[in-house]
């Protein structure tokens, strides 16, 4: 998150609830707090708002989102999570895997 501020993260995902909701409603003092938790346990933006996209998705097809639109973000936890080490192990499997196509350091014996 090079070059936001602190209040970005929370801005950047309000917005995008709102987005997805279909109505600009404020977000509740429990959904900044769980904002405020995914931003200190270091959970990427990105992550955040796929995550989000993953649980209205999954609300839409459920019995309770028949019709009804998502209230809160609390809902939207365990996805945003997934998300977030969905991204995290991609990253290290990438970080695996361009150490494994560099040439390994070759150590030629003097004598």
């Amino acid at each position: 998150m090079d070059g936001w501020n602190y209040f970005n993260y929370f801005t950047e995902i309000e917005e995008y609830f709102w987005k997805k909701r279909g109505a600009h409603l404020l977000v509740s003092p429990l959904d900044w707090a769980i904002m405020e938790a995914w931003q200190k346990a270091g959970v990427p933006l990105e992550a955040a708002l796929k995550g989000i996209d993953k649980a209205f998705e999954s609300y839409q097809r459920s019995r309770r989102g028949a019709g009804k639109p998502l209230k809160n973000l609390a809902y939207c936890t365990d996805a945003v999570l997934e998300a977030a080490e969905e991204q995290q192990e991609a990253a290290a499997g990438a970080r695996r895997k361009s150490r494994a196509q560099r040439p390994a350091k070759r150590f030629r014996e003097t004598s």
